[in-house]
């Protein structure tokens, strides 16, 4: 379960681990806020600890905002530990608050099966998608619309698709898109999510059309890697796929 944390520009880094590399971010802003981008897939929120200690000798309590892309527990589960313990606020979108607030969390079998999965690789989006809920219920603190401005650096951009409100963030400083699984990254280039875990795959589709047309230098997915090489032609790659073909592929 080694975590891995490293640079992606000089005010963003990336956790993650190496058991499933699903991707969150942290974001010093130039008045000294950290904001994730994400939790981590541990619900104790120690991927959370560590992290902040490796990149910027910071803990918990320094955590200024959390921006959650979606509830799956591979991005959200430490989102309600790191709300308690900093004070943080918590934004997302309405249409995911279902699942973040555990609304819809599985009862009998299925509930008891979630509790009982552990937190380690791919097993983690397979506890939630069992429970349909974040292990922890949290509570928006703002719940976010397409356009917003929020923590004053960060545009809110809705990209429905993967789930209904997945939404993605803009950080214009550094002209970053956090995509979260709107958009994957395989091999240096950008790639569909896999059709299994894409919910509506035509308003997938106009999502990633939409983060494209962003002037984007580094695109920071929910998995595998962030891209910082040749960005403006691997988006213009993807926008002529997307043009060309509706086929999704099965595997992303």
């Amino acid at each position: 379960m080694k975590l891995q944390v490293f640079q992606v520009t000089p005010s963003v880094w990336c956790f993650r681990r190496r058991s499933y590399l699903t991707c969150s971010y942290l974001v010093r802003r130039a008045n000294g806020q950290i904001v994730m981008v994400d939790a981590g897939m541990d619900s104790s929120a120690q991927d959370v600890r560590d992290a902040l200690a490796r990149a910027f000798d910071a803990t918990i309590k320094d955590v200024a905002a959390v921006l959650v892309t979606h509830w799956h527990n591979d991005h959200a589960a430490g989102a309600q530990v790191v709300q308690a313990q900093a004070s943080a606020k918590i934004y997302y979108h309405a249409g995911d608050e279902p699942e973040l607030m555990r609304t819809t969390a599985s009862q009998g079998v299925r509930g008891w099966l979630a509790g009982r999965v552990p937190e380690l690789g791919p097993l983690v989006l397979l506890k939630g998608l069992l429970g349909e809920a974040t292990p922890r219920a949290v509570k928006a603190d703002v719940l976010v619309n397409d356009g917003d401005q929020i923590e004053e650096d960060f545009t809110v951009i809705a990209t429905p698709g993967h789930t209904q409100g997945h939404v993605s963030f803009y950080y214009a400083p550094e002209r970053v898109l956090f995509a979260g699984d709107a958009l994957a990254v395989i091999g240096g280039n950008l790639r569909f999510m896999a059709r299994a875990v894409t919910l509506n795959l035509q308003e997938a589709g106009h999502s990633m059309r939409k983060c494209l047309e962003l002037p984007i230098e580094h695109v920071c997915p929910g998995h595998r890697a962030p891209l910082s090489k040749d960005v403006p032609a691997r988006c213009a790659e993807m926008r002529a796929l997307l043009t060309g073909s509706e086929h999704w592929p099965f595997f992303g």
